[in-house]
C-alpha cells in the first residue's frame, strides 16, 4: 500500500532557490555554450519548452517566471554547465511537438518517458518516479477502477493518463483537456466523474480542493526530461551527469525535500543508483508495498 503523501511548497523553497541561479550560467555562458555544444536552437543557450500549470514540476510563479521541481533541477544543471536557459511556455502536446520540430532543445516539466513518446523524442535518465491518482469529489464513494465504467473521466491531452484510461479503464468515457486547471474545474462542476493526475500534482489540489483519491495506479515509466532527437548528444549526456553530481553532493535531495515528502521510489534508485546511499536510513528510503 502506498504511504500517505503531502507536497511541500513552503517558504523554505524560496529561501533555497535564492541560493541557486534562476536561469543558470554566468556572464560568459553564451560564449562557453557556443563552443561546448553544437546544433542548439539558439547558439550558446538551452531553449526549453515548459508548462505553467503542472505543479509541483513546472508552474508560473507570481511574476510569471517558470518555477517548480523540474525547473529548479534544470536551472541548477545549466548553472553547473555554464549555460543559460530560456524558457518558452506551452502545454504537454506543444512541448513534444516543438521538440520534434526543432523549436526546443529540451522539455522541462513532469513528462513520463513512455515507449510511444520515445518514438518522437529522446529522454534523459528519469529524475523522478511516482504514481497516478484517480481523483473524485470528496463525496464520491468509488474505490476501484471499475466503479467508473460508463462514467466521464478527464485527462490532460497527450499525458500518460490517456494510456492508463485506455488500458485500465476501457469502459470509462475519456474526456481530454488541455491543462490541469480545466480538469479540476470540470471535476468540481460535475462535468466529469473523475480525473487522473500524477500523485505529485494531485497533492497540490488535495490540500486546497474538496476532492479525494479514489484509486492509485502505479506508473510503469519514470519522469524525465525529453530532449530532441537531432539535438546535441553531448548536452543530453552532460545534463544527465550533472543530475548524478547533484545526487552525490546532496543538492538533489534538498530540492526534492522542498517539494515532496514521499519516499524515493525503488524504481528511481535503479535508474539513479547514487540515491541509494543518500536515502539510506532516512524517511526517504523506499518502503515495501
Amino acid at each position: 500500500m502506498h504511504p500517505s503523501r503531502r507536497t511541500l511548497l513552503a517558504a523554505t523553497t524560496t529561501a533555497l532557490l535564492l541560493s541557486l541561479t534562476a536561469c543558470g550560467g554566468n556572464s560568459n555562458a553564451a560564449d562557453s555554450g557556443t563552443a561546448k555544444y553544437q546544433n542548439l536552437v539558439k547558439p550558446g543557450v538551452i531553449t526549453a519548452g515548459t508548462q505553467s500549470e503542472q505543479p509541483p514540476f513546472a508552474v508560473a510563479d507570481e511574476s510569471g517566471k517558470p518555477s517548480g521541481f523540474a525547473v529548479d533541477l534544470m536551472n541548477e544543471a545549466a548553472k553547473r554547465l555554464g549555460m543559460k536557459v530560456e524558457y518558452k511556455t506551452t502545454n504537454l502536446t506543444g512541448m513534444l511537438a516543438g521538440l520534434s520540430a526543432g523549436q526546443y532543445d529540451v522539455g522541462v516539466a513532469g513528462v513520463i518517458a513512455t515507449p510511444e513518446r520515445k518514438k518522437q523524442v529522446d529522454f534523459i535518465t528519469p529524475y523522478y518516479w511516482g504514481i497516478t491518482d484517480v481523483l473524485t469529489n470528496k463525496t464520491g464513494k468509488q474505490t476501484k477502477l471499475s466503479d467508473f465504467d460508463g462514467k466521464r473521466v478527464g485527462v490532460v491531452s497527450g499525458s500518460v493518463a490517456e494510456d492508463l484510461v485506455a488500458e485500465l479503464m476501457p469502459e470509462a468515457r475519456m474526456v481530454k483537456f488541455k491543462d490541469q486547471t480545466g480538469l479540476i474545474g470540470q471535476l468540481r462542476s460535475g462535468g466529469v466523474e473523475a480525473i487522473l493526475l500524477s500523485s505529485a500534482s494531485a497533492d497540490e489540489y488535495l490540500s486546497k480542493q474538496p476532492i479525494r483519491v479514489a484509486v492509485e495506479v502505479d506508473n510503469l515509466q519514470g519522469t524525465a526530461f525529453p530532449i530532441r532527437k537531432k539535438g546535441d548528444p553531448k548536452l543530453r549526456k552532460d545534463i544527465d551527469a550533472q543530475i548524478n553530481a547533484m545526487i552525490d553532493d546532496g543538492t538533489y535531495l534538498e530540492l526534492y525535500k522542498a517539494y515532496f515528502e514521499d519516499p524515493i521510489s525503488a524504481d528511481l534508485i535503479k535508474e539513479r543508483p547514487g540515491l541509494a546511499k543518500q536515502v539510506q536510513n532516512t524517511s526517504l528510503a523506499p518502503t515495501e508495498k
